[in-house]
């Protein structure tokens, strides 16, 4: 090969080379991330996982809940975090102490009876789902429940408890679904 061939393919794995080099600046696009918080005047927050809670009730034989009229109590917790409780004054000179929560749901079971409805498609037939307080007592939807507040914890758990009951008539096979809201008042 001479030497001017010699240098032409040199100069050609050249460029190639420094093409290569170049090719790890390539442009791949962006996007837009977007932050979101809240700044309250509340003595606590509510823990980011609490805000839109799932609580699973299990699978229960129809037989058990028509035998026992409901299913075997599920615990779930609503977790308030970077609480000021002992030190928050509540307007009138003294400190918060307790918080009032109120659960509601515009799809309750017909008749007064506290039960949130089944509302999920083609679900199970005469199941509603019944929430407690930690200790088991019923929670009457639309009705503020007190619970005392420790005054020295950043962190409070307030223990509540959920069940699938039967609405009358025995209860059907299917999925249930229902939903509660709640709200937080201090006091």
């Amino acid at each position: 090969m001479n030497s001017g061939k010699k240098a032409l393919l040199a100069l050609a794995v050249s460029a190639l080379i420094s093409g290569y080099a170049m090719a790890d600046d390539v442009p791949g696009g962006g996007g837009k991330i977007t932050f979101n918080g809240t700044v309250t005047s509340a003595p606590c927050t509510i823990k980011d996982s609490d805000t839109d809670k799932k609580v699973g009730l299990g699978e229960v034989p129809a037989t058990y809940i028509n035998t026992n009229t409901h299913s075997d109590a599920q615990d779930f917790d609503i977790t308030l975090e970077n609480c000021t409780v002992g030190g928050f004054n509540d307007g009138a000179g003294g400190t918060i102490s307790k918080v009032n929560i109120t659960f509601t749901s515009s799809n309750v079971v017909s008749g007064g009876s506290g039960l949130l409805s089944n509302t999920a498609a083609g679900g199970a037939a005469n199941v509603g789902v019944r929430l407690m307080d930690g200790d088991g007592t019923n929670i009457t939807l639309g009705t503020a429940k007190t619970l005392d507040l420790n005054k020295d914890s950043t962190t409070q758990t307030l223990p509540f408890k959920a069940w699938m009951e039967k609405t009358g008539a025995d209860a059907g096979t299917g999925v249930v679904t229902a939903t509660a809201n709640y709200t937080l008042i201090y006091n």
